[in-house]
């Protein structure tokens, strides 16, 4: 009988038993639903692998939709779709993200082309293009930090196996690829990680849309992690269980999705790194 009902347990039912409390604000809350993080909105056709599914409350899962949205369509900024089908799903995601009050006066092109080209002379060469986006006002960082927040505490519970306590926080700061083009990504970390990761399930992957690199001490309690989002942009996190453990940047202690955004600054790092 018991392996009956196994048979008969549903993904999502696995998922919230294996993980009966949500992750994403620290283990005080049943799991509700399964959150999938990266969201399916990010990958082309809603289309990924299996694969970092968590349990999550109803709150924690659905607050993030917003930021979900801003961070996917900004994904698909480079490079460009490949099929019909992709470049009307982007046609979509712009469409819906110029719905949000103060999106489209925010996010534009850059005013001064010819200067920013100018400014960037030095690696104009190397550029794929020279169409320069704004995307440094406060909508957009919002949306980061809540996307970037949420990644971090996924990516801890997956590579330790524990949720981040309310003790813990997470630290986030996000490249544009224009400055992965200016070498001003992490380097010294990106080599403590080792090779990225992606999705994958069989022969489907996504690596094109997705990679994640971790790096892990020994006693689990603090984890880094540098996600690349196509050729669009990179984000590091930084996680610690107990929060005075980071180093530099700013916080997010589990919870934050059913609270008022707010972050704290954390004591400046005496080196670079976590």
């Amino acid at each position: 009988m018991m392996g009956e009902a196994k048979q008969r347990e549903t993904f999502s039912q696995r998922i919230r038993r294996e993980q009966p409390f949500c992750i994403f604000c620290g283990g005080t809350t049943p799991s509700e639903t399964v959150e999938h993080y990266p969201p399916r909105i990010i990958f082309e056709g809603k289309h990924r692998p299996m694969g970092l599914e968590f349990g999550a409350c109803r709150v924690c899962n659905e607050a993030s939709r917003e930021a979900d949205l801003i961070v996917a369509m900004l994904s698909r900024i480079m490079p460009d779709s490949r099929t019909e089908a992709a470049r009307q799903e982007v046609k979509r995601l712009i469409g819906a993200v110029l719905r949000i009050p103060g999106f489209a006066q925010e996010v534009r092109p850059e005013m001064d082309q010819l200067g920013t080209l100018l400014r960037y002379r030095d690696i104009a060469a190397q550029l794929p293009s020279w169409n320069f986006l704004r995307i440094d006002g406060p909508i957009v960082a919002k949306a980061m930090t809540i996307f970037a927040s949420k990644l971090g505490i996924a990516m801890h519970t997956a590579t330790t196996r524990r949720i981040l306590p309310l003790s813990g926080a997470v630290a986030v700061q996000w490249y544009s690829n224009l400055q992965a083009y200016e070498d001003k990504l992490p380097k010294e970390f990106l080599a403590m990680c080792g090779p990225g990761k992606t999705l994958r399930q069989g022969a489907f992957q996504v690596g094109d849309q997705f990679r994640v690199s971790s790096a892990l001490p020994s006693d689990g309690l603090v984890s880094g992690h540098f996600a690349i989002f196509r050729d669009s942009f990179g984000i590091l996190m930084g996680v610690a269980e107990q929060a005075e453990d980071l180093e530099g940047g700013w916080a997010l202690s589990p919870g934050f999705l059913k609270r008022p955004l707010k972050v704290h600054p954390v004591r400046q790092a005496a080196r670079e790194g976590y």
